[in-house]
């Protein structure tokens, strides 16, 4: 569909009176105010812009345009919106259904899962032939009906094998290219997947929408996974979701890192485990757990790499309403480790062992710790107080101070007096790592964002509003630096367009995305209108909040790491480690 038709729909389209006929709005400024109907709101937590033609919930976080709020609100796709919205505006849909450009996205999704069905039927019938590949899943004791169950395949160290067998099934390489099978260079197309043990990847209907392949040596990339094509988004999607539900919902799910850790659990009967797809868990994917189990447990790798994402991961889930553990899995161990060298009893016992946010949090903190020594016992307690100051509740930051001085002996005061003063930091910090946004009208708190986001959102609508501003911002932050992928690949649009002379249309750019989580912060960039007026000093202070959370995300990675190198003797690592530990403490110091 031609941008232009889309962005007339848009245009030609009245936000408030659409939204009007669902939803009473008042006017409150310059925007209108209502009862959000996609979650149980009971205050106005959503406001629409006439001016911008955007919608935002301050409650559950929908956002978008109007074509954005029809397909929410109907529960229909894309194009039905498109229609309908075109027929109230009187705007006539033309296009040539011959330019692939102009083809409608159902027809070129519905190719793409023929394409990826077709690709998967490939890999398993290599599969048989190839002994390698045969030999390795034996190794890892995957059986025959497990191959089966997750249709798992083979891909040819040949360059063109699946292209040669595709193209005989009638598929040209630009539709291959789109589905992300093939690789291009030099306008000349290739196999993306090349001698590697092959993992389909399902949506929750069963539909195959990429793919996962893996080397047999020590060669990278370990893992090779599916581009983003018009069926898969990465970091929407949960591998061994829909086999999960295929026994009915569970009464909790089980997160994994890695495609084989998933298959091991299933194939030993745990059939509620589910891998986020090699990437950091993220909102999307959180979401996506909670409307099938609010109970989930994190169970992933206990090497230095697998405690940061857990500890991600904790947040991630718990900041979209999930009730959260972890199970906790000693000696470096992988999921599909320990269940062959335990056996499953043992695994379902470390399940009920499995630790609240809080405990695990707080024995990460002890962890190469000796508290009979004094430098320890304070960091330790600095580290805790860091933890419970982030807890609201007064009940809960006691019942802990009282555990941690049960099991330790440090006083409670000290601990509780730490807390407090972390409590007092926090509220009177200016750059805040929390954000609270209010509803205005009633007062009450809508959701906390982290400070970062915050920043990025204003420091990419200051990018916007002023050239000035966008130069000074370009010179001093680059994209590598933004934390949340919605808004870095808001930002490298914005310097794309600058850089081109094009026109920046952030309402245009809103509809080409399908991460709703992304849609939700964009259209915060045009609705917030907190620091209109700011100006160099402001801007400074956002960037800053950026790089100072960057810096102290790298310095707690290090100081993991350096734990790690101690308790395995590692001397001289430890020693290089702590020298980096020293400089990023010093540059944290200077913003």
């Amino acid at each position: 569909m031609p941008d232009e038709i889309i962005e007339k729909v848009i245009q030609n389209s009245d936000i408030v009176e659409i939204i009007s006929e669902f939803v009473s709005l008042k006017q409150s400024g310059r925007n209108f105010m209502g009862i959000c109907p996609f979650h149980g709101d009971k205050g106005p937590s959503l406001s629409v812009s006439r001016e911008k033609q955007l919608f935002h919930c301050f409650g559950c976080g929908a956002s978008g345009n109007v074509i954005g709020f029809l397909m929410k609100i109907r529960n229909i796709d894309f194009l039905d919106a498109l229609k309908i919205l075109a027929e109230r505006s009187g705007v006539k849909i033309e296009y040539d259904l011959k330019d692939p450009k102009a083809l409608k996205e159902e027809t070129i999704k519905d190719k793409i899962y023929q394409i990826n069905i077709e690709a998967a039927r490939f890999f398993f019938a290599n599969l048989k032939n190839n002994k390698k590949a045969l030999a390795y899943l034996k190794n890892r004791e995957i059986n025959e009906k497990t191959i089966k169950k997750f249709g798992l395949g083979y891909s040819e160290p040949d360059w063109n094998a699946l292209q040669k067998y595709m193209k005989s099934k009638g598929y040209s390489d630009d539709l291959l290219f789109k589905a992300g099978l093939l690789s291009k260079k030099n306008e000349n197309y290739y196999d993306k997947f090349r001698d590697r043990l092959m993992f389909p990847v399902f949506d929750i209907k069963g539909r195959v929408i990429g793919f996962g392949g893996r080397v047999f040596d020590d060669s990278k990339p370990k893992y090779l996974n599916s581009p983003e094509t018009p069926v898969f988004t990465k970091g929407t999607n949960l591998y061994g979701l829909n086999f999960t539900l295929k026994t009915g919902i569970p009464e909790y799910i089980i997160i994994v890192e890695g495609y084989m850790d998933c298959i091991s659990l299933h194939q030993w009967g745990i059939n509620n485990a589910v891998a986020s797809l090699g990437t950091a868990l993220t909102t999307e994917q959180a979401k996506l757990l909670k409307r099938y189990s609010k109970k989930i447990y994190i169970c992933y790798d206990s090497d230095v790499a697998g405690k940061m994402a857990t500890l991600r991961g904790l947040d991630t889930l718990s900041n979209v309403g999930c009730e959260v553990k972890v199970v906790n899995i000693d000696n470096g161990k992988d999921p599909d480790e320990y269940i062959k060298l335990f056996g499953v009893a043992s695994f379902l016992k470390l399940i009920d062992e499995a630790m609240p946010i809080l405990d695990y949090k707080i024995s990460m903190a002890k962890a190469g710790k000796n508290l009979k020594e004094a430098k320890d016992k304070s960091k330790f307690v600095s580290e805790v107080a860091d933890i419970l100051s982030n807890v609201n509740d007064e009940i809960t930051i006691q019942a802990y101070a009282s555990k941690i001085y049960d099991q330790t002996g440090i006083n409670l005061n000290a601990i509780l007096g730490e807390v407090v003063k972390n409590k007092k930091f926090n509220a009177n910090r200016e750059n805040n790592k929390m954000d609270i946004r209010y509803n205005n009208t009633s007062g009450n708190i809508y959701n906390i964002e982290p400070g970062y986001k915050k920043a990025e959102r204003w420091l990419i609508k200051f990018s916007l509003i002023n050239d000035n501003f966008f130069e000074y911002i370009k010179s001093n932050l680059q994209p590598s630096e933004f934390v949340s992928e919605s808004y870095r690949g808001t930002y490298e649009y914005i310097i794309n367009c600058k850089e081109k002379n094009e026109e920046i249309d952030i309402n245009s750019y809103l509809t080409k995305l399908n991460n709703q989580d992304d849609i939700s912060d964009i259209s915060l960039i045009l609705l917030d209108e907190k620091y209109d007026n700011g100006g160099l000093e402001t801007i400074d202070d956002f960037i800053k909040t950026i790089k100072r959370y960057n810096l102290e995300n790298k310095i707690n990675e290090i100081t993991l790491t350096i734990k790690e190198c101690e308790k395995n003797n590692e001397i001289v690592k430890s020693a290089a480690l702590s020298q980096e530990l020293v400089t990023l403490k010093k540059e944290l110091n200077r913003l």
